[in-house]
């Protein structure tokens, strides 16, 4: 029984991980680290047509890292955990640590 838990458990952790593999989804997220934005503020910012914008944006309620809320006729979305920002800064910062070891071991004589 501990065994089903477990995988069951890997197996929402390894889903969870897949917001991370498209880097428009990660800029999306650091943009509503500023605060809630619309589709349409996201787009400008992002250059990223509406229909694609929302396309990430549902992926991302789906696994429930954003949230969405309507105010008159707008749509407002922000991240449902701040948390999420911690696991975007130890992400980067290992890969700033590896690419700063890269680049030593490129320099190198």
């Amino acid at each position: 029984m501990n065994r089903a838990r477990d995988t069951s458990q890997l197996e929402l952790i390894s889903d969870f991980f897949t917001i991370f593999t498209n880097p428009k989804r990660i800029q999306i997220l650091q943009l509503l680290r500023e605060g809630e934005l619309t589709v349409s503020e996201i787009a400008e910012k992002t250059g990223l047509s509406q229909p694609t914008v929302s396309q990430h944006l549902k992926v991302m309620r789906d696994k429930h890292i954003i949230t969405s809320r309507r105010r008159g006729n707008k749509c407002y979305y922000a991240v449902e955990d701040g948390r999420i920002y911690q696991v975007c800064d130890i992400i980067k910062g290992i890969i700033s640590k590896r690419i700063e070891e890269i680049r030593k071991e490129i320099t190198r004589p």
